[in-house]
């Protein structure tokens, strides 16, 4: 069983590369221990985008002064919904790698010192191997972190139609924060414990700061600062923490944990398989790892973004190198997203990161509590900022406001292409639209740089 090339992991780092190698010709057999989709499709990105996209509806309602009925849900059909999506999407893959031909074996792939590769008692061989095995809830040493009731971002979703009261999620970053905005418009008692000082703290200050205000006004309870101790059983759950050296606690029915995620390669080599890690498999500029022609991208690599489009993007331009050609995709520049209400999106650089990096750059922010649409959909505490060399080409954005997740492109391919706030500025952008702050916001930057001259 010979093939140009074997992926381990059907998530979004190998199945899309999967499919590009397939279209170049290459004999390719695809190895998924779980489901097609990896965890973004079952278990995170996609299950947790339908759930905040139907309890933002329920929030629209309840606080409408329009409408007098005030909407009642069912969290059966709501289940059946996010299955819905998920095994719509799922079968989607499953058609794709078949109308490519390439092969898919439902197993747990080991790669062999020979750099042949088991599954299901059967060994493969390539050419070249693609490991995309993505990752797992990050597990920290707290005490009592294996009492029952205290899940992962892994099985939460699987206990949806459970009663839950109470919910305390350890955790502030982005899963932390949109669980909470979920479970919140579901009328659970929602408490937020983050170790940092503010919330999503590998983000934009601005963004944890301007949340953890819109989340409170919500009814969930943020302690920033917390560090905890330890989780113990006494009728309940009970969370202990620490803020400032003082000890303190809050009950819950159940604790979520999402305190990051770690490399899955767990059982993925045999033997004397030696290979580069440094808390995740350590790659080349080429996504080459320290063992000739297997590769590596997505969650599993040292240094990774954990997004699911990041993933994507370095499994099509792991396969160009592996065929001898130049990606086609900038694989460097990744935009970030939460998508609580209004929505986070952030690329490129900040100011901090400027700052630390002792680059002279410029800064210009707009709100968009004057934008017509903004007004419209009844948002709030928005805002877009940008970040830019005195030439004007543009170098961050960080974006919080309605359809941020969307509008993020725009800058994200300005940054790609090297493009300046003048040449953005010149685009007509149509009203009402929330595009139209983006219109603002280049004009105002392009005033400032002439002023300057």
């Amino acid at each position: 069983m010979d093939y140009d090339l074997i992926v381990i992991g059907g998530g979004p780092g190998g199945y899309p590369a999967a499919l590009a190698a397939a279209k170049q010709g290459l004999k390719t057999l695809l190895i998924e221990e779980k489901e097609l989709g990896g965890t973004c499709l079952n278990r995170g990105c996609i299950p947790a985008k339908t759930l905040l996209h139907t309890t933002e509806q329920i929030r629209e309602w309840r606080n409408s002064e329009i409408f007098t009925n005030r909407p009642e849900y069912d969290i059966a059909a709501l289940v059946r919904k996010k299955e819905e999506v998920i095994s719509s999407l799922r079968g989607g893959i499953a058609t794709l790698m078949k109308n490519a031909h390439v092969d898919v074996v439902n197993a747990h792939a080991v790669i062999r010192p020979d750099k042949s590769v088991r599954a299901n008692d059967e060994v493969y061989k390539a050419e070249k191997i693609l490991i995309a095995s993505g990752s797992v809830p990050a597990r920290p040493k707290i005490e009592g972190i294996d009492l029952p009731g205290v899940i992962s971002s892994d099985t939460l979703f699987e206990q949806l139609d459970e009663p839950c009261g109470s919910l305390v999620i350890v955790g502030g970053g982005v899963i932390g924060c949109e669980i909470a905005s979920v479970y919140a418009e579901l009328g659970t008692k929602v408490t937020i414990l983050e170790y940092m000082p503010v919330l999503l703290p590998l983000m934009d200050r601005d963004f944890g700061r301007n949340l953890q205000q819109i989340l409170k006004k919500r009814n969930v309870t943020v302690q920033c600062g917390a560090a905890v101790t330890k989780i113990t059983e006494e009728g309940s759950l009970v969370c202990h923490y620490e803020v400032k050296g003082k000890p303190q606690s809050v009950p819950a029915d159940k604790v979520l944990v999402c305190t990051g995620r770690t490399a899955d390669i767990s059982g993925l080599f045999e033997g004397s398989v030696d290979i580069a890690y440094d808390r995740g498999i350590v790659v080349s500029d080429t996504y080459e790892t320290s063992l000739k022609g297997i590769y590596a991208v997505g969650d599993v690599i040292s240094g990774s973004i954990k997004l699911a489009h990041a993933a994507t993007a370095q499994g099509l331009s792991a396969v160009a190198y592996m065929t001898g050609q130049k990606p086609d995709i900038s694989a460097d520049i990744i935009p970030a997203c939460v998508y609580t209400s209004p929505e986070i999106a952030s690329v490129g650089i900040t100011a901090d990161d400027a700052k630390k990096a002792g680059l002279s750059v410029r800064t210009k922010k707009v709100t968009m509590f004057a934008n017509a649409r903004t007004m419209i959909a009844e948002s709030e505490r928005g805002f877009m900022k940008i970040v830019y060399d005195d030439e004007g080409k543009l170098l961050g954005a960080q974006l919080m406001c309605e359809r941020a997740s969307d509008m993020i492109a725009e800058f994200t391919t300005a940054i790609a292409l090297g493009m300046t706030v003048k040449q953005l500025a010149s685009s007509v952008r149509p009203h009402p639209s929330f595009t139209e702050a983006c219109g603002e916001l280049f004009e105002s930057a392009v005033q400032d740089l002439k002023q300057a001259a």
